[in-house]
């Protein structure tokens, strides 16, 4: 039996000034899978992210999140919805006058009544999950590392255990160190805690150590939709390009 669509998106068009950057996009993602946009800039990839998660209205088509329209939702129904997934936004998007443990804490604050013991505890185990040291809650943002501040930004993505994550160019900024260890702590938090992941990247090597599934666009449509393997086959010059910047192996 097939897991049921988290995400499912259905005749989505998005028009800027009456430019289309989306034409009619459907798809849908099961529970569970770790699934990865790609396509060349200006496609439209972070702009789809911002119309799943309802920061952007689309033009026209519907978007549904765990069964929910995310654009005919009642104010009520978003809260409850904004409780079940995190986002990663490019670039991290810490609030520089804040520490790492204050970042954290802001959506425990904002989302539930927790005595401020319980939230100091939380931001912890929030920040051991993906891998940081209990000091690093005192720390200001520019007092981290590139890699660190990403960590930082995953932790807060993840302090209302969510079951939906969504990654906006994760990987962006980091050496190709930091970077891979950041796919892997991706993976061991998908594997671990069953997510679901939706990933905006361009990243050809964290897609092929963390995606389950690929989603192609190109001029407003999806292009090719299929495992690695399947997209990497695809004969069209965009992803044979794409592709071949850097061996598969």
């Amino acid at each position: 039996m097939a897991s049921p669509a988290v995400i499912k998106v259905q005749n989505l068009e998005t028009r800027f000034n009456g430019a289309y950057v989306h034409r009619g996009l459907t798809f849908s993602i099961a529970r569970g899978t770790v699934a990865a946009v790609i396509g060349g800039s200006g496609c439209g990839k972070s702009t789809l992210l911002r119309e799943i998660i309802g920061l952007l209205r689309p033009s026209a088509g519907e978007v549904s999140l765990f069964g929910v329209d995310v654009w005919r939702a009642s104010a009520e129904e978003l809260q409850q919805l904004r409780r079940r997934f995190g986002v990663l936004f490019q670039n991290g998007a810490l609030f520089s006058a804040l520490t790492a443990g204050e970042n954290v804490a802001l959506p425990l604050i904002e989302q539930m009544k927790l005595q401020p013991e319980l939230v100091g505890e939380l931001v912890q185990l929030r920040l051991s999950l993906v891998g940081l040291s209990a000091d690093a809650a005192q720390k200001m943002p520019s007092e981290l590392s590139g890699g660190m501040r990403k960590r930082v930004a995953l932790a807060r993505a993840m302090a209302l255990e969510p079951e939906l994550l969504f990654l906006d160019e994760p990987t962006s900024g980091l050496d190709p160190i930091t970077a891979r260890g950041f796919d892997r702590l991706v993976k061991t938090l998908s594997d671990s805690l069953g997510l679901t992941v939706f990933m905006v990247t361009h990243d050809l090597d964290s897609i092929r150590s963390v995606a389950e599934r690929l989603i192609v666009l190109e001029a407003g449509q999806i292009l090719a939709d299929g495992s690695f393997d399947e997209v990497r086959r695809v004969d069209h010059p965009w992803i044979q390009t794409y592709f071949s910047s850097r061996a598969a192996a």
